[in-house]
């Protein structure tokens, strides 16, 4: 099947290349692969790159299947960006179909130490937060990121890629959690793994490219502030949510985080975990269920069912549609819509 689809793209290939040669003349090329990626990119590059996204039609990128198509594109680029392998399952397929000596590959999470990958799902609800040391922003005032690659969540070991790319996501168990971005922190220290990679792609406009990451991670302090001194006083620490893509946010801000599903947004939680899930929530006196509007309510709404819970938005940024874009709608003013979300947690 492999060498059908390589054959495949290398007809697709030698069709589109003479027109695409052309535009890429004018200037780099950047392709990355889904919303948190893209808009770092297009920050740090400004005017002097054309940086584009694949997943640009409001597709998740956990379940999202690559085309042939989708290697022309990114072969076509000087620089393809993804954030990790535990993001996008897709990319190992699609890197099998790219000429790597052409196409420089970047993952914005390269030298990070990353969350364990778990559900924290009701049966983890005590989970001991004094153990997870590090990662306190107390202090990180004026912090510099310069060289943080290897900042490291105290106690949470790193994980090897190498070997991995064969795997299989069906059924995919996250050994740590992919989703960085939604700690302001984390995301900024991703940004200078993109900032270098466009300072080695395209030396002549260094400085564009520093100055605009060095903008950048000003705008994520400030709003890593924000997050600070708008959650110190919350009183409702443990948020229910209903899929476990909020782990960096709590953990960065001292809250727990209790999932009725995992990681993986494709798994459907057992009639049990639900009846557990709703007994839960009624010894917690939890009335806020926070639900990403990317996905579907009607396992949160089973669960409130049963609670009288309200159901609260609370946005993962992993889809954000051209409309939304188009109105003006970014990274940084979804993350300040979660916070007033998360400020009504009761």
């Amino acid at each position: 099947m492999k060498k059908f689809v390589k054959a495949l793209f290398v007809a697709l290939f030698v069709a589109v290349s003479l027109p695409l040669a052309n535009i890429h003349a004018q200037g780099k090329k950047v392709v990355t692969t889904f919303y948190p990626v893209y808009y770092l990119a297009n920050r740090i590059a400004g005017d002097k790159m054309e940086v584009s996204m694949l997943l640009d039609q409001g597709q998740g990128a956990h379940g999202y299947e690559s085309t042939a198509q989708d290697a022309v594109k990114v072969q076509e680029a000087d620089l393809f960006i993804y954030l990790d392998d535990e993001m996008e399952f897709f990319v190992p397929d699609l890197l099998e179909l790219v000429d790597q000596n052409k196409t420089k590959v970047v993952k914005t999470t390269e030298g990070m130490t990353l969350l364990a990958g778990s559900d924290h799902g009701v049966d983890e609800h005590d989970h001991d937060h004094e153990a997870e040391e590090g990662h306190d922003h107390e202090g990180e005032e004026g912090h510099d990121h310069e060289g943080e690659e290897g900042h490291d969540h105290e106690g949470e070991e790193g994980h090897d890629h190498e070997g991995e790319e064969g795997h299989d996501h069906e059924g995919h168990h996250h050994e740590y959690d992919p989703h960085t971005w939604l700690d302001p922190m984390t995301y900024a220290q991703q940004a200078e793994n993109v900032k270098k990679a466009f300072v080695e792609l395209d030396p002549d406009n260094a400085a564009t490219y520093e100055d605009n990451a060095a903008k950048l991670v000003e705008e994520l302090t400030a709003l890593d502030q924000e997050y600070k001194s708008s959650l110190a006083s919350l009183e409702k620490r443990t948020m229910i949510v209903q899929h476990a893509a909020f782990g960096y946010l709590a953990h960065a801000y001292d809250l727990e985080q209790v999932a009725i599903t995992g990681l993986n947004t494709t798994e459907e939680p057992s009639a049990q975990v639900i009846a557990q899930m709703q007994e839960f929530m009624k010894e917690q006196n939890s009335k806020v269920i926070f639900v990403d509007p990317a996905l579907s309510e009607n396992i949160a709404q089973t669960v409130a069912s049963a609670t009288d819970a309200e159901l609260l938005p609370l946005r993962t940024l992993e889809v954000i549609t051209q409309d939304e874009m188009k109105a003006g709608v970014d990274y940084f003013s979804l993350m300040r819509e979660n916070l007033q979300e998360l400020l009504k947690n009761k």
